[in-house]
């Protein structure tokens, strides 16, 4: 049986100087045969929704998949009742206890659904996400970083951290373990060069306030937890942070916090690797050449 998924995210991929990981982590679904992605809905982050919504629809149409549904979602914080929550209630309940939610962009679509339905988070199998840090992060160009998934909406991170179902983090830290630079670029331009060339671009953007072109697979970690749970070392960790200390995307941890999973390394990093491009290998733009 396949895991059904819904990402909730806020993708930018193809849009000149923006981050690219939640489109490798949708081509990177797409390329798995034991995912089913139900739906994607979409929230500002990296970008407002008006930057968000169309790129995501134009991923889709690119990638030959608009079969699947993308919904427009929050406009920021203070955003109520959008397409995507409603979406996003609507599923759970239909498939009630089998929807996994990849949250890979800020949390606000899910704290509207939840307030829409009190019963939305118990509907869910689990949520996976990515966002915030224990400690300074030590890497030139990122020890300052005010992440977006959490730090966008500290409130609805913080509701988020206490859903009444499955709650896995991947912090900063462990997604440094896997660099994403022109070594690791260079396999994409022998199945898909428009792929290749959007990648490439942010790559070399970021060489303006790095050491080298790098970037990191950030959101694509929350994805693979959803096959492959056994390669990471889970640990369950109480999140006491308030809405406000969310914002500075600091993550404390306290007694009387939040019981969450916040896995502390990858078991198996070139294993990881592996997974990762065996997916995204079988996943071209239409008409794409090598």
């Amino acid at each position: 049986m396949k895991h059904k998924v819904i990402v909730d995210c806020d993708n930018t991929f193809g849009l000149p100087k923006l981050p690219i990981d939640d489109g490798q982590t949708i081509i990177y679904l797409l390329g798995r045969p034991d995912i089913e992605i139900v739906g994607i809905t979409t929230t500002f982050g990296n970008s407002g929704i008006d930057d968000v919504y169309p790129a995501t629809c134009s991923l889709m149409e690119k990638l030959g998949r608009s079969d699947i549904p993308v919904l427009r979602g929050a406009s920021d914080y203070r955003c109520g009742e959008t397409d995507a929550s409603k979406f996003l209630v609507a599923k759970a309940a239909e498939f009630k206890g089998d929807i996994n939610l990849i949250a890979i962009g800020t949390m606000a679509n899910l704290k509207s659904a939840s307030d829409m339905d009190p019963d939305f988070f118990r509907n869910l199998a689990q949520i996976t996400t990515m966002g915030g840090y224990f400690y300074p992060l030590p890497y030139k160009g990122w020890c300052d970083v005010k992440e977006v998934n959490f730090s966008g909406d500290g409130a609805a991170a913080h509701r988020v951290f206490r859903a009444e179902c499955p709650v896995t983090i991947m912090s900063a830290h462990i997604c440094f373990a896997l660099p994403f630079g022109l070594r690791e670029l260079a396999p994409i331009a022998d199945w898909d060069l428009e792929q290749y060339f959007i990648m490439l671009d942010l790559l070399l953007e970021s060489s303006e306030f790095l050491d080298d072109a790098q970037d990191y697979l950030w959101d694509l970690l929350p994805a693979v937890y959803i096959s492959y749970p056994d390669l990471f070392a889970d640990k369950i960790v109480k999140i006491s942070s308030t809405p406000d200390e969310i914002e500075s995307g600091i993550l404390s941890v306290g007694e009387g916090g939040a019981p969450v999973n916040v896995p502390e390394y990858i078991l198996d990093v070139e294993e990881c690797y592996a997974i990762i491009y065996d997916a995204w290998k079988k996943v071209r733009f239409v008409g794409a050449k090598a």
